[in-house]
């Protein structure tokens, strides 16, 4: 925590401008959120708000931290990140630029290689460009006059994923801003988790990418290739971490071959990848053995 603020607040542009405010939601944290918060209140004044909730409220708590922003773009962020140098002056740059248009504005940090910015003209095009990406929580921004419309919040509580707001905001604008400079570096908490990354991303993205393929928001060749992605490029690699004897993460793996079997038993990716997962795995503990 301590040190996502301090990537921020050392920033010229939070320190010498009003153009940037932080706002923490304590969702009942154990740690000493609280102290730190304080002290940067204290340091900082009105730029730096904390707010704590008497109970866990869990993801409804993106929907609360949003709700306290007096910005006219709100955008969330992950206590773990660390800002990298003039991000706040890249971001401000980009919300600018669309300040009139008020077009969907998506900062995938890097997650494509880098591409210069781009505009996605419908749903299925974003599917096509950003894909899984899209997940990231942080993400995710949005026009304050959006956010005081929109009504579907509570699906992120239900999916634990911000797609469908983002989906319905993308939809009703008819275009999105994809700009994809390296704005933050994650810092991987230890004991990472606390959810099942099977009915995450599984059962509830590629649920709902069934339930916008129906409405014909999205085509049936963009829902295939990107079940291909996910299943090769996330849930393969993040299968195999977590079913490794090195597992140092904390997420739920309950029912993860039912779901995968549920969602791919006709795609040919699964077979493949079962193999390989098997191969990997096997490897990965005769190369233990030979350590000890």
């Amino acid at each position: 925590m301590e040190g996502t603020l301090l990537s921020i607040a050392q920033q010229k542009r939070f320190q010498e401008t009003t153009d940037i405010e932080i706002v923490v939601s304590d969702n009942c944290s154990s740690d000493n959120t609280k102290e730190i918060c304080l002290k940067y209140v204290e340091m900082y004044g009105d730029k730096v708000r904390y707010y704590s909730n008497d109970k866990n409220i869990e993801a409804h708590n993106f929907e609360k931290v949003l709700s306290y922003g007096r910005g006219i773009f709100l955008k969330l962020n992950n206590d773990t990140l660390l800002h990298r140098d003039f991000s706040l002056d890249k971001i401000i740059a980009v919300i600018n630029r669309h300040i009139i248009s008020k077009d969907i504005i998506f900062f995938s940090n890097g997650t494509l290689k880098n591409v210069a910015p781009f505009q996605c003209t419908d749903l299925d095009s974003f599917v096509k460009r950003v894909s899984f990406y899209s997940t990231w929580i942080a993400c995710f921004g949005i026009w304050k006059k959006d956010f005081t419309t929109i009504t579907n919040f509570n699906t992120i509580q239900e999916l634990y994923l911000v797609n469908d707001v983002l989906f319905t905001l993308v939809n009703k604008n008819g275009s999105v801003r994809v700009d994809d400079s390296k704005i933050f570096d994650p810092a991987l908490p230890a004991g990472k988790g606390g959810y099942n990354i099977y009915k995450v991303f599984g059962t509830n993205y590629l649920g709902l990418l069934e339930e916008y393929r129906q409405r014909k928001q999205i085509s049936w060749r963009t829902l295939f290739n990107e079940k291909t992605r996910l299943f090769l490029y996330f849930l393969l690699p993040w299968s195999f971490r977590l079913w490794t004897v090195n597992n140092q993460y904390s997420f739920n793996k309950k029912g993860a071959f039912a779901i995968l079997f549920g969602k791919y038993k006709f795609h040919p990716v699964l077979y493949l990848g079962i193999a390989y997962f098997f191969f990997k795995v096997v490897k990965s503990y005769i190369v233990n053995l030979i350590k000890k």
